[in-house]
């Protein structure tokens, strides 16, 4: 096995698998329950790789420690992007997502029929749904004019920029785009960015004319992008214009959960609950399945009103292309739509308080698809989940036992387990990280194991509290400028590089509109702020600047997505 002697380096897959099956032979030799302990001996021996991706303790049957040893061990395959299982990953992600667009067909298809009076739910599912509506209404409100939202691009990549060029200036420089749904309210959504439009040479005059843009109608695209040794994760890419909108109404529908103490923002609310339910068994954790994929058409203007329904449709992409062809999705919404974490959250946050008691209701939390309700309304809930076409992961879901897990805390008996998991082969950071999990849980024998793999030249040492740039363990503060009247200390550790760009885009004579408009919005409050379209236009009017000329001279410096090599630092502290 190779000694690491750069903080990037990266080694094959054999070499991983031989570091990691040398590690997780030490642990399992940890394990206290003699039958489980063999048989993970003897997978590891065998590096049978589809046991150690798929193996799932008895939470139930073991002592805690067991339990965190054996994830541990499973954590250091089940995640990895370069292992080769019995199955192709992108096949399994296209039939789920095939089989999740069967089921929102299926959903939309009885509640059709079940509008036109042809059949109807069970009384006690139908009362669960009313009073789901109400919660819904109650907490979104009157719907907001496109000049009340923050209105702003996400990180993520559209139809015209890839996710490596994902810039605000890149996707300013382009020609607008927009899906087919959108085209309804197109003169609407084009009056609140006047000067991107002008900028474009677009004819176009606030509640006039504007040229055609159908030559400019995209469908998303379907991508898949890894997710674990098992399967890929559906994607679709989303047009410019819907971008900016679907981000500004998601930011709306957010801070209109946390006025009821729902914060997607954060998501310790959740892992405090799900340690609370490991302890006295009171809460239950619950999990779906392609949870965005199954949010069906019909059931969002059944549960929401119409009018934020019918905004949000408009607002979406539901046809999308894929390898050529061109579909039409009976989903709402999937990832890469950015009102979709917060629509999901909010649905399954009125489906659950349904399910319990009024008094009960503020108990209720939910992320996204991480839901948490009194363990008593855990099986109501499970059956209203399903009669609204979703999918309960019954293997991730947990109502009785010493185990829960939501958002990323995993506990048994109170005591998080989580796992540091690996997600590829190894790089030199990769083992800073492991090492220092190691350290952190007090496992000192098996950070330095890791340690010895660690060349000399990069083994840098520092507290901890500052990433894992550098090792936990053993280390000494030097004096920073004692002779000069500093008290403090410094210490050296590894940062990446961030890839800039450096480029004169035609989005240049824009961009600082839009970038001052976004820096004076604080997506953090619930503050209204000024319309992008109102401060651009009266910051043209102050300026008595036609936009054609506001054109930035030299290069401007974009950071991009994505690392180019690394920096090794120091950090200055005062202990």
């Amino acid at each position: 096995m190779r000694v690491f002697t750069r903080w990037d380096e990266v080694s094959t897959t054999d070499e991983t698998n031989q570091l990691l099956s040398q590690l997780a032979l030490v642990l399992t030799k940890r394990i206290s329950n003699e039958t489980l302990r063999l048989e993970l001996i003897n997978r590891l021996t065998a590096l049978d790789l589809e046991f150690l991706c798929t193996y799932e303790p008895d939470y139930g049957s073991l002592s805690t420690y067991d339990c965190l040893t054996v994830r541990q061990i499973t954590a250091l395959w089940s995640k990895r992007s370069d292992i080769r299982l019995a199955v192709d990953r992108r096949e399994v992600a296209v039939r789920k997502f095939i089989e999740s667009e069967e089921l929102c067909r299926m959903t939309n298809v009885a509640w059709r029929e079940r509008a036109a009076g042809r059949f109807s739910l069970p009384r006690g599912v139908e009362s669960k749904l009313f009073r789901a509506q109400r919660k819904i209404s109650s907490i979104l409100g009157d719907v907001p004019s496109f000049s009340d939202l923050k209105i702003r691009f996400g990180p993520g990549a559209t139809t015209q920029v890839k996710k490596q060029k994902a810039h605000p200036r890149r996707k300013l420089s382009q020609e607008l785009a927009c899906s087919e749904d959108m085209i309804p309210i197109l003169q609407s959504v084009l009056e609140e960015v006047p000067l991107w439009v002008d900028f474009l040479g677009h004819t176009f005059r606030e509640g006039g004319d504007l040229v055609t843009v159908s030559s400019h109608i995209h469908d998303g695209k379907l991508v898949f992008v890894p997710k674990s040794a098992k399967t890929d994760r559906p994607v679709v890419v989303e047009p410019s214009l819907n971008t900016m909108f679907q981000a500004g109404i998601g930011d709306h529908i957010a801070a209109r959960l946390r006025t009821r103490g729902i914060d997607i923002r954060d998501q310790r609310r959740n892992q405090i609950a799900a340690r609370s339910g490991s302890i006295d068994g009171s809460l239950a954790t619950l999990d779906l399945s392609s949870a965005s994929d199954t949010i069906s058409k019909e059931l969002v203007f059944d549960l929401l009103p119409y009018e934020w329904a019918d905004l949000l449709s408009h607002l979406r992409t539901s046809s999308v292309s894929y390898q050529g062809t061109s579909y039409r999705m009976e989903k709402f919404s999937s990832m890469g739509n950015g009102f979709t974490f917060p629509l999901e959250t909010l649905i399954f946050y009125a489906l659950a308080c349904s399910c319990v008691k009024e008094v009960d209701e503020q108990i209720v939390s939910v992320y996204g698809d991480d839901i948490i309700v009194p363990t008593y309304a855990y099986d109501d809930l499970v059956e209203l989940l399903r009669v609204t076409g979703f999918v309960p992961n019954t293997a991730k879901s947990f109502s009785c036992g010493p185990f829960r897990e939501s958002c990323g805390h995993d506990y048994h008996r109170g005591i998080n387990i989580r796992p540091c998991y690996v997600k590829g082969p190894l790089a030199g950071y990769d083992l800073f990280r492991l090492h220092n999990f190691l350290w952190r849980q007090g496992d000192h024998d098996l950070a330095s194991f890791l340690a010895d793999f660690i060349g000399p030249q990069i083994r840098i040492y520092g507290p901890d509290g500052y990433g894992d740039g550098h090792l936990l363990g053993d280390h000494q503060l030097r004096p920073h400028g004692r002779n000069y009247g500093w008290s403090g200390y410094t210490f050296e550790t590894f940062t990446f590089r961030s890839v800039k760009e450096l480029a004169v885009l035609p989005g240049d004579r824009v961009f600082p509109f839009y970038s001052t408009y976004v820096s004076g919005s604080d997506r953090s409050s619930d503050e209204p702020v000024a319309s992008l379209k109102k401060w651009a236009v009266a910051e043209a009017a102050r300026s008595r600047q036609s936009l054609q000329h506001r054109y930035i001279k030299g290069h401007l410096e974009t950071t991009l997505p994505g690392v180019k090599s690394y920096n090794r630092i120091k950090i200055y502290v005062l202990d």
